[in-house]
């Protein structure tokens, strides 16, 4: 508190400055009540502060929910393996025009494969990520919680053996991803999942060595969408020799054939979610 003003003797000195004093303290402490009070409307201001930062967007009518049945997507990107080398090799596309990571392509034998995990989570930001966790049910119709989505390369360590970069990284549900709804399970044998066809081409991989695979990964928008509709494989081989050959598979799921090359379109859905293309935002199916 500042004050101003002339005082002509040191009495009425002493007198205002005890006065001020008196004034500064009376006015400076406050009851135990009054700070109990204040202390609860602060931490209420924060919990509501927490919880509008943590709540889900409101349904507008932008918000998709996946479809009932499982299905697949279709596709019109044109695909061509890379030339035979004998060797491996990784192709990253530069972004996109929207700044979107727009496709990978590797070249590799079952040697060229890594032996161990990647070490680090991906923590760099994703266009159209967002860290939510929605109820979902089980198999036993269980009601659990779990991440909805996560930062995934188009490609996986397991092929490529080098840590992802920004321009092989976009946002997927865990249920494109791993085949389940939970972030702590994975179900390799469901088709409509990155992990089915993963797993049947390091299997074959590993039945055939010497063998070259060429796998190309790109994600689906539509305009200016920030998250993936949908992700498309496609993949064929070399013999040995360089010579182009079909990938047989034992099981290959919902995968299409056009002569010795294989593709499938997987849609970047989850069945407890209503997802925001455009945003990557969503809300939960279970309240």
């Amino acid at each position: 508190m500042e004050y101003q003003g002339k005082i002509s003797t040191s009495i009425r000195l002493i007198v205002s400055l005890s006065l001020a004093l008196v004034f500064i303290f009376g006015c400076g402490q406050k009851t135990k009540e009054e700070q109990a009070s204040s202390q609860s409307m602060q931490t209420s201001k924060t919990s509501e502060s927490s919880s509008s930062s943590s709540s889900t967007p409101k349904d507008d009518g932008s918000f998709e929910e996946a479809p009932k049945d499982d299905q697949v997507g279709e596709t019109d990107i044109y695909y061509e393996a890379l030339n035979f080398t004998g060797g491996s090799r990784l192709y990253t596309a530069e972004l996109g025009s929207k700044n979107r990571p727009t496709y990978c392509q590797i070249l590799l034998t079952s040697a060229d494969q890594p032996s161990k995990s990647p070490n680090e989570k991906i923590t760099f930001d994703v266009l159209g990520y967002h860290d939510y966790t929605f109820k979902y049910k089980d198999k036993n119709g269980k009601v659990k919680e779990s991440a909805l989505m996560l930062k995934s390369p188009l490609i996986p360590y397991s092929f490529t053996g080098v840590e992802a970069d920004y321009d092989q990284v976009v946002p997927m549900t865990y249920y494109l991803k791993n085949g389940t709804m939970s972030d702590k399970e994975t179900n390799p044998d469901n088709p409509y999942s990155l992990l089915f066809y993963e797993t049947a081409l390091n299997e074959w991989l590993k039945e055939h060595p010497g063998y070259s695979l060429d796998y190309f990964v790109t994600p689906e928008y539509k305009g200016a969408e920030l998250f993936p509709r949908s992700i498309t494989l496609f993949w064929t081989a070399y013999d040995p020799d360089g010579n182009q050959i079909k990938v047989d598979l034992k099981d290959p799921g919902k995968a299409t054939y056009d002569g010795i090359k294989a593709h499938v379109t997987l849609l970047n859905v989850s069945k407890n979610a209503k997802i925001n293309y455009k945003t990557g935002e969503a809300i939960p199916v279970i309240k």
